[in-house]
C-alpha cells in the first residue's frame, strides 16, 4: 500500500478522535458531593481556623511556664566626699537571677539569687588604709518568695477560662469545618438536582419534537392529496418549531447548570456529566417533634454555637475577675552573706545563720474601673449575641424541616395524581389522534392536546425528582446527609 497513502488514513483517524467529543462521566449525588468537598477552597480556609484555634490552646498552656531573668553588670562612681570615712570611689560587680513558675491555683512561687562584689576607695588620710582593709567586700542574697491573690486572680480565671475559652474555640473551628461541608454539600444537592432537572425537561422536549415531527410528516402527505388545507400543515410547521425552541431553552438551561455543578467541582465548565437518577425515595415524613430532636443532636450549626457559648461565657468570668480589686498576700524568707572572699559569701549564702523573713499584703485598685468594665459589658452581649443567634438558629432549623416534611407527605399523594394524569393526557392524545386520522378532528384541537400531553409528562417526572430532592432536604435539615451518603469530610478533603 502506498505509504502517503496510510500517512492520509492515520491523519483522518487522529483528526476524527480529537474531534470527537469526550464522553461524559457519569455521576450520582454522591460522588457529586464528594467532588465538591474535596476541592473547594472553603474547607482549606476552615482548616486554617481550625489550626489558629489549636495554637491558641497552645498559648494559653504557656501561661504557666515559668520565667527566668538573669543579670550581669559592673558599675563604678565617683562621688565627693566631706569625710574621711565616706567613699569617694565605689565599683560595683552584680551577678544576679530569679525564676518564678506560676501555679494554676493563682498564686506565684519565685526564687532570686542576688550576689555583689563591692570595692571601695577613701580619700587620703590616716584612716584609708583601716577602711580599705575591707575591699573587696562580697555579699551573697538568696530569697524563695510565694504570692497568692486574694481577690483579683484567686484561682487564676485567665489560665483556667482561657483554657476552656481556647478548647471551645477548637472545637467551635472543627464544627465550622462541618458547617462549611454541609453548606457545600447543600449547594451541591441543589446544583445535582437542577441538572437532573434539565435532563427530564431535554427528554420531554425531544418527544415532543418527535410528536409534532410525525404531526408535520403526516400532514405533508394529505396536503399533498388534496386532504387538508395549507392552513393545517402550518399549523404542524408552527408547533414543530415551537417544540424545537422550547428544546433549545432547555438545553440552553442544562448548559447553564453544568457550569455551576462544574464550577463548584472545579471543574471545566464544558465537562460532560451524565446525571445517575436513583429509584424513587420512599422515605416516611417523620413526625416534627422526632425530626427536631435529631436536628438537636446532628446539626453542626447547634454544636457550634454551643461552643461559641462556652468560650463567651469563660470570657465573661475573665472580665468579671478584671473588675476586682488586686489584694496579695506576699511571703519570703532567704539568707544573708557578707565576706571578704567571694568562696566565703558563696558558703554562707547556704547557712541560715544571717537570714531575712517578711509577710506583706500588697493593695492595688484602679479608680473608676472604666476599662474593666467596659470589658465586661462587651463580654455580657457577646454572649447575649450567641445566645440570640442560638434562637434564630433553632427557628431556621424548624423551617427546614418544616418545609421538607410538608414536601414530603404532599408529595407523594401528588406524584400517583401526576402519573395518572400523564397516562390520561396519552390516552386522550391517541384517541384524539385517532379521530384526526378519521377526519373527525381538526389541527387546532389536536395541537392542543399534544401541548397538554407534553405538559403533563413533565409534571409527573419532575414531581418525581421533587420528590427524591425533599428526600435528600430532610437529610439535610436533620444534620445528617452526608451521614446518609457515607462521606467523610476529613478523608474526602484530603487531611
Amino acid at each position: 500500500m502506498n505509504p502517503s497513502f496510510n500517512r492520509i488514513i492515520v491523519t483522518t483517524l487522529l483528526l476524527s478522535a480529537w474531534a470527537m467529543p469526550a464522553a461524559a462521566e457519569e455521576m450520582d449525588l454522591k460522588t457529586a458531593i464528594e467532588r465538591v468537598i474535596s476541592s473547594h477552597p472553603d474547607l482549606d480556609v476552615s482548616l486554617i481556623d481550625r489550626q489558629i484555634a489549636q495554637t491558641d490552646s497552645r498559648r494559653v498552656e504557656g501561661m504557666l511556664d515559668p520565667v527566668v531573668t538573669a543579670r550581669i553588670g559592673a558599675s563604678e562612681e565617683t562621688v565627693p566626699t566631706s569625710s574621711s570615712f565616706q567613699p569617694s570611689e565605689t565599683r560595683l560587680g552584680q551577678l544576679s537571677a530569679s525564676i518564678a513558675k506560676p501555679l494554676a491555683s493563682g498564686g506565684t512561687l519565685g526564687a532570686n539569687f542576688n550576689y555583689i562584689r563591692t570595692s571601695q576607695a577613701y580619700p587620703p588620710s590616716p584612716l584609708a588604709a583601716q577602711l580599705s582593709s575591707f575591699n573587696p567586700a562580697y555579699r551573697n542574697q538568696i530569697n524563695l518568695n510565694y504570692r497568692h491573690p486574694l481577690l483579683k486572680g484567686s484561682d487564676r480565671p485567665d489560665y483556667s477560662q482561657s483554657l476552656i475559652a481556647s478548647e471551645a474555640g477548637v472545637r467551635a473551628a472543627n464544627m465550622q469545618q462541618l458547617v462549611t461541608a454541609r453548606i457545600l454539600a447543600l449547594k451541591a444537592t441543589n446544583a445535582w438536582f437542577q441538572l437532573a432537572s434539565d435532563d427530564i425537561n431535554i427528554r420531554i422536549a425531544d418527544q415532543a419534537v418527535q410528536r409534532a415531527n410525525e404531526l408535520l410528516n403526516y400532514q405533508q402527505v394529505r396536503e399533498k392529496f388534496g386532504l387538508i388545507e395549507t392552513a393545517d400543515r402550518l399549523q404542524a410547521e408552527a408547533l414543530l418549531a415551537g417544540r424545537k425552541t422550547d428544546l433549545q431553552r432547555a438545553r440552553a438551561r442544562r448548559a447553564s447548570s453544568l457550569n455551576n455543578l462544574n464550577m463548584l467541582m472545579r471543574r471545566a465548565p464544558e465537562s460532560a456529566i451524565d446525571i445517575r437518577i436513583e429509584a424513587t425515595d420512599e422515605r416516611t415524613a417523620p413526625e416534627m417533634h422526632t425530626a427536631m430532636a435529631i436536628a438537636e443532636q446532628k446539626r453542626a450549626e447547634l454544636k457550634l454555637l454551643k461552643a461559641q457559648m462556652d468560650a463567651a461565657e469563660a470570657q465573661l468570668m475573665i472580665a468579671r475577675d478584671g473588675d476586682n480589686m488586686k489584694l496579695n498576700l506576699v511571703a519570703e524568707v532567704g539568707t544573708r552573706a557578707l565576706d571578704t572572699s567571694a568562696a566565703g559569701a558563696a558558703a554562707g549564702g547556704l547557712s541560715a545563720n544571717d537570714h531575712y523573713a517578711s509577710l506583706s499584703v500588697e493593695l492595688s485598685e484602679v479608680l473608676g474601673r472604666n476599662s474593666a468594665r467596659a470589658t465586661m459589658a462587651k463580654a455580657e452581649l457577646q454572649r447575649q449575641r450567641v445566645n440570640a443567634q442560638l434562637r434564630s438558629t433553632m427557628e431556621q432549623i424548624r423551617s427546614d424541616l418544616a418545609t421538607a416534611i410538608t414536601a414530603l407527605r404532599n408529595g407523594k399523594p401528588t406524584l400517583l395524581a401526576a402519573r395518572k394524569q400523564s397516562e390520561a393526557e396519552k390516552r386522550k392524545f391517541r384517541a384524539e389522534m385517532k379521530r384526526y386520522r378519521e377526519g373527525r378532528s381538526d389541527t387546532a384541537t389536536l395541537v392542543q392536546f399534544e401541548g397538554e400531553l407534553a405538559r403533563a409528562e413533565l409534571n409527573a417526572d419532575l414531581q418525581a425528582l421533587t420528590l427524591q430532592l425533599a428526600s435528600r432536604q430532610l437529610l439535610w435539615a436533620q444534620g445528617n446527609l452526608l451521614e446518609s451518603l457515607h462521606i467523610d469530610i476529613a478523608n474526602s478533603h484530603g487531611q
